[in-house]
């Protein structure tokens, strides 16, 4: 199996295994495509209207290239690890409800990467335990922690490609990254993910690049207004419907306005799941 992406960012994405192009395939990955990466920035930079699987794949494609990087250094990663990082990282965002973090403790108050194990555990059973590895580096409980600190550290891909990405769509050039650099400065030392020192000015190319777009992005007034907005309407609504009554919405809404979830286990106080639950 072998696929080719073209994305705006970074080019052309291979998917070259048949595993990770079965999770790119299955619908709870796909949900992605109707989810803002951004949420309600939109309403400032009417072109941040890509979505979490954009990001998803974009960040997938860095971790390929990382991983690339490393072996050529000599470090030891296998290709049950290297596939492991691949997916958690593919997977990383796969508990994000709609516009992201503005409603992640709304609709249900629980952190998005609980929500994302929680789907990577029901797959690993789906898929008969081969994302166990994967599950492990998410975590953080694989024994190279380097791995780990590829999906999740304060210079992951994660960072790389929505930093990249936000700022293509944005506009706004202040953001821009050059995260190949960084990626080819990328080293292990004592089984942690370190930079090079001929890398140091691009890492503080990218801490300041990360600084200026929360001043103008992701903390601009208009936008934190918008999505509190957003927010104290749903919570309203919910508080209307728990009292009786009858709002317009579509039955998920209806789901998530009548029930209170538990953080961790999710699973409503209500028994009516119908085929909301998992």
């Amino acid at each position: 199996m072998r696929k080719i992406i073209n994305d705006p960012v970074h080019g052309f994405i291979t998917i070259d295994n048949d595993l990770i192009y079965s999770l790119i395939s299955h619908p709870y990955f796909q949900r992605l495509r109707r989810i803002k990466q951004m949420a309600l920035a939109y309403l400032v930079y009417p072109g941040a209207v890509h979505t979490r699987l954009h990001h998803a794949l974009g960040a997938y494609h860095l971790m390929q290239k990382a991983i690339e990087e490393l072996k050529q250094k000599g470090v030891d990663i296998n290709d049950e690890e290297a596939q492991g990082a691949k997916i958690a990282i593919l997977l990383h965002d796969i508990g994000h409800g709609p516009f992201s973090h503005a409603l992640e403790h709304t609709l249900v108050d629980v952190h998005h990467e609980e929500l994302s194990l929680l789907i990577m555990e029901k797959l690993n059973e789906e898929y008969e335990g081969k994302l166990q590895v994967a599950i492990d580096i998410f975590t953080g409980k694989y024994p190279k922690t380097f791995l780990h600190q590829l999906v999740s550290s304060q210079l992951d891909v994660d960072r790389l490609d929505y930093l990249a990405r936000d700022s293509f769509f944005t506009g706004v050039s202040e953001g821009v990254v050059g995260y190949e650099r960084i990626i080819k400065m990328l080293t292990v030392h004592e089984g942690e993910l370190v930079v090079e020192e001929k890398g140091i000015h691009s890492i503080e190319k990218f801490l300041i690049s990360r600084r200026l777009m929360y001043w103008q992005v992701y903390l601009h007034k208009t936008v934190l207004s918008s999505e509190l907005m957003l927010v104290n309407i749903l919570k309203r609504a919910k508080t209307l419907s728990q009292q009786g009554q009858i709002l317009f919405a579509t039955p998920a809404m209806h789901f998530f306005y009548n029930n209170l979830f538990l953080s961790m286990i999710f699973m409503p106080t209500s028994s009516a799941c119908n085929n909301f639950c998992y």
